[in-house]
C-alpha cells in the first residue's frame, strides 16, 4: 500500500504539466524608431522601465528575447533589475520556442514583435489575440490553471498583478 502510494506521488511528481511554467508574460517591443533594427524612441525606453517594475513583482526566472535593437532594449531594464541573462530565441521557429517554453520551470517573460507574439501565444495555448502595428500597450499573460493555460490580457500602462 505505501508502495503504491509513493509510486503514484512520484508520477504525479514527475508529470511535464508541473514543469512548465506558472506564468507567461508575452509582449511586444515598444515603441520604436524607423529604419533597419530600428532603437526604442523615448517613449518606448519609458515604457521599458515601467514593464520592468510591473513585471518584476511576478519574479520571472528566464526572459527571452528576439535578437533585435527594439526587443533587446524593451526587456534590458527588467534583465537589470532582476539581474538576469536574456536568451535569444529564433522568432521564425516559433513552434520549437514554444516547446521549449513549456519545459521550463519558473515564470517566464517574452518579448517579440506583433507578428510572432499572436503565434506564440496560439502555439502555447489554442488562444488567438491580435497586436495592430501602432499597439505597444498590449500584455498578455498565460497564467497555469488545470494543466492549460489561460490567457489574461494587461495593460503595459496600467498593470496590477
Amino acid at each position: 500500500m505505501k508502495f503504491a502510494l509513493i509510486a503514484i506521488l512520484a508520477v504525479l511528481f514527475s508529470s511535464p504539466l508541473l514543469a512548465q511554467p506558472e506564468q507567461i508574460f508575452l509582449l511586444r517591443h515598444s515603441e520604436k524608431s524607423t529604419g533597419n533594427d530600428p532603437a526604442l524612441t523615448e517613449q518606448g525606453q519609458q515604457r521599458a522601465k515601467n514593464i520592468a517594475q510591473q513585471l518584476a513583482i511576478a519574479n520571472p526566472l528566464q526572459l527571452f528575447s528576439t535578437d533585435y535593437k527594439r526587443t533587446q532594449q524593451t526587456i534590458a531594464p527588467l534583465a537589470k533589475e532582476l539581474a538576469l541573462e536574456v536568451t535569444i530565441y529564433n522568432p521564425k521557429d516559433l513552434i520549437q520556442f514554444a516547446s521549449q517554453l513549456k519545459q521550463l520551470k519558473g515564470n517566464a517573460v517574452v518579448v517579440g514583435h506583433s507578428n510572432t507574439t499572436p503565434q506564440l501565444i496560439k502555439h502555447l495555448s489554442g488562444y488567438r489575440v491580435n497586436i495592430e502595428e501602432d499597439e505597444y500597450n498590449k500584455l498578455f499573460e498565460l497564467r497555469l490553471h488545470n494543466g492549460r493555460y489561460e490567457l489574461i490580457r494587461h495593460n503595459t500602462s496600467a498593470l496590477a498583478l
